[in-house]
């Protein structure tokens, strides 16, 4: 871990990569609870927003609800497309591939925020 944790670019501080995917998955928890409401078993895959670090990012993943469920329940998981993980600057890593998207971990400073974060909720 202490590699990592020196390989991160201190330009995008844990704090704020927490932070910025805190955003985005306030608003997929918003988008889950509209479709439970509606007819869950009417969707194979919901569209959820790309849950990764970058600020402008506006990439829609279409995730199994129940798998949405799982990785949500880790406060530490989060959906990012493919490729976008790198916008973590070490402090995320990938942890599943999957068709259209990835598991995300967060790390170090990024991850214990997020789960201060989930706490609050």
């Amino acid at each position: 871990m202490e590699q990592q944790e020196q390989e991160q670019d201190p330009s995008r501080s844990g704090e704020r990569v927490a932070f910025n995917d805190d955003i985005f998955r306030k608003a997929n928890e918003d988008i889950h609870s509209q479709a439970e409401m509606l007819a869950p078993e009417d969707f194979e895959r919901l569209p959820f927003i790309c849950e990764c670090a970058e600020e402008t990012c506006s990439e829609v993943l279409q995730v199994p609800a129940t798998e949405y469920e799982r990785i949500r329940s880790d406060p530490r998981l989060f959906l990012n497309a493919p490729g976008h993980d790198v916008a973590a600057h070490g402090w995320g890593a990938v942890v599943e591939r999957h068709d259209g998207y990835v598991v995300v971990e967060k790390l170090g400073r990024a991850g214990d925020i997020v789960e201060m974060l989930d706490a609050d909720d």
